[in-house]
Parts: C-alpha cells; sequence; structure tokens
C-alpha cells in the first residue's frame, strides 16, 4: 500500500498530525483511521468474491456460446479437424480426392457383347422386350 511512499514521508506524516490533531486525540484518530481502512479491505474482497461467485454462473452459460462462435470463426476444412480429430489437421491435409482419382486406374472399357435378339422374325420378342435367350 505505502510502496512509494518512504518512512521519512511517513514520520512526516505523522509529525503534522501530531501538530494538527494534538497528542491526546492521535492515538484515536489513528485507530478509526485504522478500523476505516481494514472495513474498507473487507468490503472490497467480500463484493469480488461475491462477483467472482455471480460470474461462475456466466461461465457456464458462455463456454458453449465461444465453442460456436470459435467453430463459426474457422473455416469449414479446421472447423471438422478440431471437432473431429481434435485439432489434428495430418488427416485433413492428406485427404485430398483429386490425387486419390489420379492414383486410380481408369476402368477399362469392357467389349460390347454380342446380342442375342431375335428378331420377331425369329419367333423372339421384339427390341426391348424380354427374351430368355438373353438370360442364357
Amino acid at each position: 500500500m505505502f510502496s512509494s511512499i518512504g518512512w521519512g514521508e511517513i514520520f512526516f506524516i505523522l509529525i503534522i498530525g501530531l501538530i494538527v490533531i494534538g497528542p491526546e486525540r492521535l492515538p484515536s484518530v489513528i485507530e478509526d483511521v485504522r478500523a476505516a481502512i481494514y472495513a474498507a479491505r473487507k468490503a472490497i474482497n467480500n463484493a469480488k468474491r461475491e462477483l467472482n461467485g455471480e460470474l461462475e454462473e456466466f461461465e457456464e452459460l458462455r463456454k458453449p456460446l465461444d465453442t460456436v462462435s470459435q467453430y463459426a470463426s474457422m473455416g469449414p476444412k479446421r472447423a471438422m479437424a478440431k471437432l473431429f480429430f481434435e485439432d489434428d489437421e495430418e488427416f485433413l491435409e492428406s485427404f485430398d480426392p483429386r490425387k486419390m482419382m489420379e492414383d486410380d486406374e481408369p476402368p477399362t472399357q469392357q467389349p460390347p457383347r454380342p446380342s442375342s435378339k431375335k428378331g420377331p422374325e425369329d419367333g423372339g420378342q421384339p427390341s426391348g422386350g424380354f427374351s430368355w435367350a438373353d438370360v442364357t
């Protein structure tokens, strides 16, 4: 409290107090000042404790809102990494669909199968219909 005041200044204040207040009333004034400082400190500490107790309730409400705002400020890739992979983006960095598609071999085209459809003159159904000959 008196870190910037030296012993010389404190002694000077006591001498001025002794002259102004008088030697008879000085001890009672010092006790009154000390009691006032103690009461002020106690009131400040009680107010801090009460406010900290009420702020804990607000902190419980604020945590989910902070999480939502944090995810909203991130890009979709980073938000997914944080949510699903606990902020490990290595998997998402290695996940590149284009690269995966390049690694795959293109499907070879199969030669067209000869159709064994019989026309109406062969006794089969017209094209587009069902024929047992197609199945076997």
